[in-house]
């Protein structure tokens, strides 16, 4: 029984003076960096490092035992841990990305070593009267752009929209009777339909089947340009005054005439 008691006795004081002799490390870690701390009871020597790809070791000699091991989630570091050959020590950490070299302060017992883990470069949020100011002269610039588009658009079809059609019919011509008002006489199937066409509306205002008017009509634009002789096709009985020039009031009034057959 005293055999035994002196047994426990002896392994008790190995464990205190073995925990008494070890070093202790120490760590801490934040966005900014890691920091390591490594106390020594004996103290240390002979510090070496070596750079590799994705980790950095710090070896040291010291004949106390370092026992560490630690994890790391969402760092840019991913493990912190400690390997031993005899009284050769070596602190590896490991990374995630982008490797690290850490600033080592050697003192008697004590080694510091810092990792200063780089600053995300994130974009300042543009706030105040100049965001604003930016917000509407873009909304202006789109404004303008899809104003222009659309009037460029509304004069090109409104040109177009008269253009023959192949196997269909074929535009004879235009008369222009006012500011952007003009009459329209276009061919479908021997027939002349005619359009009166303001920016705003598009009405047909009369369709000639009469195959003499129709023939007449096609004879006059075949040989008249002007404005002034387009409507004599309107007259039953052309004679010497046809060749007068028909001002805007008769044209108004043969239309309305027109509009009664």
């Amino acid at each position: 029984m005293a055999c035994t008691a002196r047994y426990i006795l002896i392994a008790v004081l190995f464990l205190f003076s073995f925990s008494a002799n070890a070093a202790h490390l120490t760590y801490e870690i934040d966005d900014a960096g890691l920091r390591i701390q490594v106390d020594f009871e004996q103290g240390y020597s002979n510090v070496n490092t070596l750079k590799l790809d994705k980790s950095f070791v710090v070896s040291f000699e010291t004949p106390e035992p370092v026992v560490f091991s630690q994890e790391f989630w969402d760092m840019p570091v991913e493990k912190l841990f400690v390997t031993s050959d005899d009284t050769r020590k070596r602190l590896i950490t490991d990374f995630a990305g982008e490797l690290v070299v850490p600033e080592i302060v050697s003192q008697p017992k004590l080694l510091k070593i810092t990792y200063a883990f780089p600053k995300v470069q994130t974009a300042d949020p543009v706030v105040g009267t100049q965001a604003y100011a930016r917000m509407i002269w873009g909304l202006l610039i789109i404004l303008a752009v899809m104003l222009g588009i659309f009037w460029v658009f509304k004069t090109y079809f409104k040109r177009q929209v008269f253009t023959d059609i192949p196997g269909t019919g074929r535009l004879l011509g235009k008369a222009d009777i006012d500011l952007r008002k003009s009459l329209y006489f276009y061919e479908i199937d021997n027939k002349i339909y005619i359009l009166g066409v303001t920016d705003a509306s598009m009405t047909l205002i009369e369709k000639v089947s009469d195959e003499d008017e129709v023939t007449r009509i096609k004879s006059g634009f075949n040989k008249k340009t002007e404005f002034v002789n387009y409507m004599k096709f309107f007259k039953k009985n052309p004679g010497v005054k046809d060749e007068v020039e028909i001002s805007r009031n008769s044209i108004s009034e043969r239309l309305k005439s027109l509009r009664k057959r």
